[in-house]
């Protein structure tokens, strides 16, 4: 005997051949010449077709890479402000040090 196992939304995710009857509502009996029913929909007695859900494409690794440079040139663009900004107060100091510490720094 030949049956097809549904899921709790009624598709179809296997087919069994088994030697004896089986009475559950999570398997179809099917006929010898019917097609194969997997990942076809179980309504009233007959069989859908299920819209397939478009899974969403995973990143190339061309665009994963291309996204970590622009993440690392990002970074080091910082990090180069960060050492102006650190360079300039460094001047300062200096500039304060030579002035006998009198400004304001």
């Amino acid at each position: 005997m030949r049956y097809a196992q549904i899921n709790s939304n009624g598709v179809c995710f296997a087919e069994s051949f088994l030697s004896e009857e089986v009475d559950a509502e999570d398997m179809i009996l099917l006929t010898d010449d019917e097609p194969s029913p997997l990942g076809k929909r179980y309504v009233n007695g007959v069989w859908e077709e299920v819209e397939k859900e478009e899974m969403p494409q995973p990143p190339s690794d061309s665009e994963i890479i291309m996204q970590s440079i622009s993440e690392l040139e990002l970074q080091n663009f910082e990090a180069q402000q960060e050492r102006r900004v650190l360079a300039q107060q460094m001047v300062d100091l200096e500039l304060a040090v030579l002035e006998g510490g009198n400004g304001n720094v």
